[in-house]
């Protein structure tokens, strides 16, 4: 980065990532157009199944870019066309096994680097579109384990050492809506038609003692019944408002937003000592969601949920 001055240094670090996320994402679909041309004679069936496993190397592929800025380590969800062999859409950011391995590196880097913030965005409409349900009706065995390890993940980052920062892109919900609300900090655009909502009762799924008590301590106590037993939908005026998001700037401005609030807070990261004290502060302040999560992990219905094939509510 040479001389270049820290704001503009993740703004440069983003631009250079997305265009080549964007040239991935150009040469993926003309493949896939190609493709479609010639089998034109195979039937709309077999062209889903080529489809499918045109993207399988999705499976295993890199869902995430970290980079350290100034003592702020910088995570960005990518969000390249395709979907994974079970079919969720890759860009949607749900959560399954593939994508908590790498958030979880990607929080091992910052604490071994020693970042003293971290901020977190995504690209594309989506930040985190709950649980992968498409995985977790392809694997129901393995159902408490993906429950339990996200659980653990949205303690890791409630009790982070340092301060943390949401750079809310796009929608988050269910368990993204968790997911979102496990940060210190969120910034969601103004301009942005992302929702956030929590539709277990439209799914057919009881969310966990340790999730529900993490929504009890980031929300206030009057959106409660609303968002949890009636799944209602906010955008980030009514969320500013309720101070479920501390800022909302044009969409224009979230990264260089969100990176100044993380800049601000650094002291609060700066050292071993500050890091180990500002956990034992957030593990007493958030102490019935720590407690709970990924300890006291129930079943919460994938096997008999009410949700489509796609892992949305049944019409």
């Amino acid at each position: 980065f040479g001389s270049v001055p820290t704001a503009n240094r993740f703004q440069i670090f983003t631009a250079h990532q997305s265009c080549r996320d964007h040239l991935w994402k150009y040469t993926s679909m003309t493949a896939f157009r190609a493709l479609r041309r010639t089998t034109a004679n195979l039937g709309r069936s077999s062209l889903t199944g080529l489809r499918h496993r045109c993207f399988s190397g999705a499976d295993d592929m890199e869902l995430l870019k970290t980079e350290i800025v100034d003592g702020v380590a910088c995570v960005r969800m990518l969000a390249p066309e395709g979907q994974f062999s079970w079919g969720t859409r890759v860009w949607e950011h749900r959560i399954n096994p593939l994508l908590l391995r790498q958030v979880n590196a990607a929080l091992d880097t910052a604490e071994k680097e020693g970042a003293q913030a971290l901020v977190v965005t995504g690209d594309g409409r989506f930040f985190c579109n709950g649980m992968d349900l498409q995985y977790i009706s392809a694997n129901v065995s393995e159902s408490t384990r993906i429950q339990t390890d996200a659980e653990m993940l949205l303690s890791r980052i409630l009790t982070l050492g340092i301060p943390t920062v949401a750079a809310l892109n796009g929608h988050f919900t269910a368990a993204g809506a968790m997911l979102g609300l496990a940060f210190d900090v969120r910034v969601m655009p103004s301009d942005c038609k992302g929702l956030f909502f929590v539709p277990g009762i439209d799914i057919g799924l009881v969310y966990s003692a340790g999730m529900t008590e993490l929504m009890k301590a980031k929300m206030p106590q009057p959106l409660w019944n609303d968002v949890l037993c009636m799944a209602k939908r906010y955008q980030s005026a009514e969320l500013l408002r309720y101070g479920v998001v501390n800022a909302t700037p044009p969409s224009s401005e979230l990264m260089s937003k969100s990176l100044e609030l993380a800049f601000a807070l650094k002291s609060k990261g700066k050292d071993e000592k500050t890091r180990e004290t500002m956990r034992g502060i957030k593990n007493n302040l958030y102490k019935d969601a720590v407690s709970a999560l990924g300890n006291q992990v129930e079943d919460m219905g994938f096997a008999s949920g009410t949700f489509s094939a796609t892992g949305r509510a049944a019409k």
